[in-house]
């Protein structure tokens, strides 16, 4: 059959139509990509670098350098002495401390690939999850030119300082960057007034934190000015990033109340592009909503106010044994793990009630070759090692009695700042991870045989070569105080719990998995009912209730005040408030706000 012309003409503006009814679609419900009429061309690039001062950077992954047309030597082998230094990725911003959440296998059925290190030269070095561009950012003004850049033009926007984020929310698909680890301020306040306030609002003695200040450097300051100031069990990890904003907690929490808790003010640059102050006085909303609403969700942090603490004597005590494997007729080295990690345990109960500030971690690690144990307790405000020796008696008894080799060592520190600064090794970064957490309540802590419950239900897991536990004691104490004075958006849980217990697991570099798959976490969940919740900083990807495991009946606050602060979605992270109108990486809509 044949068309006539005027057919043939109607037929084509009808599929004209249709096709710009498609975009316009595309357009109101989704970000702009590389593909799309609206990606700003080369010359909008260009000028927007201008208004920034040069700081615009076009990302490739870093294993691009060892592979393909792109392939240089030098840099390559940079690249490889490199990838598993946690601050050498830090500075690079197309790196994450963590491989798989630089890869992505599809989305929407499109391969997407990522770019192997290790692999050979003529493999593809596909984009993966690694941004499209990043802002170097050196100002608050450079940060509010790349929001509005993105506002114009529909662009998917993320937030980086340190790429420590186990669920990949700093990095995302066809996104622009804003790094915000340029911004190093350090300034100490003898007598802090929130912006707004007067006299009576004073908070004493604080530090401004510029939010590209790690963890070590804020530390490492404030012993010049015999300060402590509350930071994480990871050294390098930012300290007022995502950290702060998802809770923040370390062995110092029980002395100092969680990192959200000690926020004072945040100047912060909104989804408008406007540069603002938050504080109990001024947007006191937005104040609520930082302190524990999570990272990356309510706009870009320039700096924080937090409060400072007097140098105190700790007694500090560490302990490491390793069991080789042995042939199937003797007791298995993983049972004699979590006989050792049990009898630990069962100690802390006692050394928390004579001490609600006593902190502790408990750390097993399941090798292929053989287990290994790493357990630390902190005992604040205390200079009494022989007190602390006598919390080990049993547990000494048991090792020797067992034949088991160990090391314990209890040391005094006249100052916390001392121990805090002490050189030790980093994390181990360029590798893939996936992790989970569960909040552990006081009344299951401390009931009899609580201890052996929890102990005893990682016992009956399934782990791999690679896996490892964390029990963290980093609650009680002034964070539990501080649940009738702190008004925050955090996880309620936070002020009734006893432990956090996280699951780790090490991938490969070039592995793409994102989640355990095979319910890793279901049974610790299972432990209370109701299942208390989930550290933010520690999310599973696959947590079933993200909403009330990681903000209980706060959620829909933090709901009404994102919609009021960042109503088209222009901050949105996996898991994070408001993702649930958006697909898992941000790009589209997916249904209309509540």
């Amino acid at each position: 059959m044949y068309l006539s012309v005027n057919n043939v003409i109607l037929t084509h503006l009808i599929l004209l139509t249709l096709i710009s009814n498609r975009a316009s679609a595309r357009t109101a419900h989704c970000r702009c990509l590389p593909t799309d009429p609206c990606w700003p061309d080369p010359s909008a690039w260009d000028e927007f670098n201008r208004t920034i001062n040069g700081h615009l950077v076009s990302l490739r992954p870093i294993g691009a350098a060892c592979h393909g047309p792109e392939y240089n030597e030098t840099r390559c082998e940079i690249v490889k002495n490199s990838t598993h230094n946690p601050l050498w990725r830090i500075s690079e911003p197309a790196a994450y401390q963590w491989t798989n959440w630089e890869s992505e296998e599809t989305i929407s059925g499109v391969e997407m690939g990522g770019c192997p290190i290790s692999a050979p030269r003529d493999t593809p070095c596909h984009q993966g999850r690694i941004s499209l561009y990043a802002v170097m950012a050196h100002s608050a003004e450079e940060v509010q030119a790349a929001i509005r850049f993105a506002k114009q033009h529909n662009l998917r926007v993320t937030i980086r300082n340190t790429g420590h984020d186990g669920m990949g929310r700093s990095n995302g698909l066809h996104s622009v960057q804003i790094n915000v680890n340029r911004l190093k301020t350090i300034q100490f306040v003898d007598d802090f007034v929130p912006q707004g306030g007067d006299e009576s609002d004073s908070e004493g003695r604080a530090v401004i934190v510029g939010a590209g200040v790690l963890g070590i450097e804020l530390q490492e300051a404030g012993q010049g000015h015999g300060l402590n100031v509350m930071t994480g069990v990871c050294r390098s990890v930012g300290a007022v990033g995502g950290f702060l904003q998802g809770g923040g907690t370390s062995l110092l929490a029980p002395s100092y109340g969680l990192a959200a808790d000690n926020a004072l003010q945040f100047t912060v640059v909104t989804a408008k592009g406007e540069l603002v102050v938050a504080n109990k006085v001024e947007n006191p909303d937005l104040f609520w909503a930082l302190r524990g609403g999570g990272g990356g969700t309510f706009g870009v942090i320039i700096d924080v106010t937090i409060r400072t603490f007097p140098d105190i004597p700790i007694v500090y005590a560490l302990l490491t044994t390793s069991i080789m494997q042995q042939n199937e007729t003797s007791p298995s080295a993983e049972q004699s793990l979590w006989q050792i990690t049990g009898e630990i345990a069962s100690l802390l109960p006692d050394m928390k009630h004579q001490d609600d500030k006593t902190s502790a971690i408990i750390v097993p690690v399941i090798l292929a070759d053989r287990v290994a144990l790493t357990a630390a307790v902190m005992f604040p405000n205390s200079s009494d090692t022989n007190s602390a020796e006598t919390h080990f008696t049993r547990l000494r008894e048991t090792l020797d009695t067992r034949g088991i080799p160990y090391l314990l060592n209890i040391t005094h520190y006249p100052q916390l700042s001392t121990y805090l600064n002490e050189p030790g090794p980093m994390h181990q970064s360029g590798i893939g991870q996936i992790e989970g957490s569960v909040l552990i309540s006081e009344n299951l802590f401390f009931k009899p045989n609580g201890t052996s419950e929890i102990v005893g239900a990682l016992a009956q897991l399934h782990f791999q070569p690679g896996d490892s536990v964390e029990i963290l004691m980093s609650a009680g104490g002034q964070v539990k105080a501080n649940k009738d004075t702190i008004h925050s958006a955090l996880q309620p849980a936070w002020r009734e719990s006893a432990l956090g217990v996280t699951i780790r697991r090490n991938l490969s570099p070039d592995s793409p998995i994102k989640i355990f798959g095979d319910s890793m976490l279901s049974s610790l969940r299972g432990l209370e009912s109701p299942y208390l919740g989930s550290y933010l900083n520690v999310a599973d990807p696959d947590e079933p209730e993200p909403q009330r495991a990681f903000w209980g009946e706060n959620y829909d606050r933090l709901y009404g005040i994102k919609q009021r602060w960042d109503p088209d979605g222009l901050f949105i992270v996996r898991l994070g408030v408001g993702s649930e109108d958006w697909d898992e990486e941000g790009l589209c809509r997916v249904r209309d706000r509540r």
